[in-house]
């Protein structure tokens, strides 16, 4: 068994596994080998010194906070190669994590701006779709295809996230959202795709419809939101390798900020997060129902355009209109009830 295979032989994620050879590949790079199986002709002590000096180089030119994770497909490889290093040597050299910056949103109005940046109505529902579900950006990597969406009331649509895996959850696309996708798989359709339940939400840029569908992957997409953030002309401030607004955590971290000012249920909006807290992230199982009940409450300040937020505001405050006038109307006849039966009581008296 060659190297490579028994590297990616136990790693049972496809995206763990990618990340993992990403990682093998830099420092695959760094010490110039022509390809694994040479990495481990290497003399031992050599190698010992090879990945001590590429922890120094990655410590000078990485965020502290990412460097343990950048050296799990090294360790992965010489371990299942059964090449013995002294990684107790190695972890000591580890930098100090850092305090975590980047904890604040993309408010509405930056993500106007970044929507008018763009024409593309692959990229302009890529955006509504991770504001509207505050969904990890990794989803892409996890078969998100159109039999995860489902239809919801108010003109909104649900998505399963993770589907058939223990991590599995919901969340939902306002109405704008929904539009948004609508415009962007009718113009796949346009151009001769043709959509079954397997088809990915979203794909890669493609030259003919008829071309072999390739998903879109977390790090196109992380590309495709970097270079629309750069061109709406957003500033961020940095502190060292972190912008104060993480590039696509900003719409999550948008997500939860929401949830929690239109007073949707905690728990709910914790499993809206997919997050599992406690005994809670057990046992409380709500339905699909429940769930939108509660991301209904969100959906004015989900939604991006002024336009459609006023008109959300809009149906809003009628339903509330209605729901007074019903009121009034049952009071009105429980009292026209009352009267009705004291006129009865008197009639009988006289």
């Amino acid at each position: 068994m060659d190297s490579l295979l028994r590297f990616e032989s136990t790693i049972k994620s496809e995206v763990t596994k990618q990340n993992y050879k990403r990682n093998l590949d830099s420092f695959k790079k760094y010490i110039g080998a022509k390809d694994y199986d040479s990495i481990l002709s290497i003399p031992k002590d050599n190698l010992q010194d090879s990945v001590e000096e590429y922890l120094i180089h990655l410590k000078k030119t990485k965020n502290p906070n990412s460097i343990k994770a950048l050296f799990f497909g090294v360790k992965h490889f010489f371990v299942m190669n059964r090449i013995s290093l002294d990684w107790e040597i190695i972890s000591k050299m580890f930098p100090e994590t850092r305090k975590t910056t980047g904890d604040k949103a993309w408010n509405t109005k930056h993500i106007q701006k970044i929507l008018d940046s763009t024409k593309s109505k692959r990229n302009r529902a890529l955006i509504h779709f991770m504001a509207s579900t505050g969904c990890r950006i990794g989803v892409l990597d996890h078969e998100l295809i159109m039999k995860n969406l489902f239809d919801a009331d108010s003109g909104c649509k649900g998505v399963v996230f993770y589907s058939g895996f223990k991590d599995e959850y919901y969340s939902f696309l306002t109405p704008e959202a929904v539009t948004s996708l609508e415009e962007y798989h009718s113009q796949r359709k346009h151009d001769g795709e043709i959509f079954d339940e397997d088809t990915p939400i979203f794909r890669l840029d493609y030259s003919i419809g008829s071309q072999p569908v390739k998903p879109l992957s977390s790090m196109t997409a992380k590309k495709i939101t970097e270079r629309i953030i750069k061109s709406s002309g957003i500033k961020r401030k940095k502190n060292g390798f972190t912008s104060e607004i993480q590039q696509n955590h900003g719409f999550r971290k948008r997500f939860n900020t929401i949830l929690k000012i239109a007073g949707v249920n905690w728990n709910i909006a914790e499993k809206l997060m997919g997050h599992k807290v406690g005994l809670d992230g057990v046992y409380f199982k709500p339905t699909r129902e429940e769930c939108f009940k509660e991301f209904h409450k969100a959906i004015t300040e989900l939604s991006i355009d002024d336009a459609v937020r006023l008109e959300e505001e809009i149906k809003a405050r009628d339903v509330k209109i209605q729901e007074l006038e019903t009121d009034q109307d049952r009071k009105i006849m429980n009292l026209e009830f009352i009267v009705a039966e004291l006129s009865k009581r008197l009639e009988t008296k006289l």
